[in-house]
């Protein structure tokens, strides 16, 4: 439920924003929590171990059209152009939707033992995906608070090769805007921003938005929506040097 507040929230703010910045329906955004998502007149949705596929119908309603089984702990799903990316408590599937109902996997990667069992957001640009994974529960019996952003190249999609790994606080949902990726990190009240040009080699800035509790974003142009535990907030970032604050809405 709570994305779906999510999505009508950012269209009700950037129906707001001046005509450079409107955009039609087709360009929905969600963001990377999300556990179901629409592309092209299909639904891709999860339960804890299957990715379902729907087909939507003039009438609206969804038609299910074909059920792939992963494995137990899935929790978020993102597209790009011709692939879905699915995130687990156990690793990262990549899909191919090329026939988009009948989703294929191609494959999936490997996580160390240390951060198995945690969540894991992930958006993709170009020929890299970055995943926060954060894991603060017991794990096996044990306490471990081990979590990070990982880096992957996914040039081919069939073998996803992990190429950086940062250390976090409690990281949760994330997103960019050109060469900057922003970072939801709970456990130090703030967005941080990172320097993605070169994907090998991530820079942190001194660059942050405080804000208490941030959960997920979306970012679309030089507006940048995060959601908390409490509401949503506004942003312009058109100058990362000169984030502005534009509003907040309760939930």
């Amino acid at each position: 439920m709570k994305l779906v507040y999510l999505w009508m929230t950012l269209m009700v703010f950037l129906a707001s924003c001046s005509l450079e910045d409107s955009f039609d329906q087709q360009d929905i955004k969600a963001g990377s929590l999300a556990r179901f998502i629409v592309k092209e007149g299909y639904m891709y949705s999860l339960n804890h171990h299957e990715v379902l596929t729907f087909a939507l119908q003039p009438d609206g309603a969804p038609l299910l059209k074909s059920k792939l089984a992963l494995d137990y702990g899935l929790e978020t799903i993102i597209a790009y152009e011709d692939l879905l990316y699915v995130g687990s408590r156990i690793g990262l599937y990549i899909l191919d939707i090329s026939k988009p109902d009948q989703p294929v996997l191609l494959s999936k990667t490997e996580r160390a033992v240390s951060l198995i069992g945690g969540c894991d957001p992930v958006v993709v640009r170009d020929s890299f995906a970055y995943s926060t994974v954060k894991i603060i529960n017991d794990v096996c019996g044990q306490r471990n608070t081990r979590s990070v952003l990982l880096v992957y190249q996914i040039e081919d999609p069939t073998s996803p090769v992990e190429v950086g790994e940062y250390e976090l606080d409690e990281p949760n949902g994330l997103g960019y805007k050109d060469d900057i990726l922003f970072v939801c990190d709970e456990g130090t009240d703030r967005v941080i921003l990172i320097d993605i040009a070169d994907p090998h080699t991530l820079v942190f800035t001194d660059i942050e938005v405080v804000i208490q509790d941030p959960i997920d974003l979306i970012i679309h142009g030089s507006r940048m929506v995060v959601a908390t535990r409490t509401d949503f907030q506004f942003y312009d970032i058109q100058d990362i040097h000169d984030i502005r604050p534009l509003g907040v809405i309760s939930k």
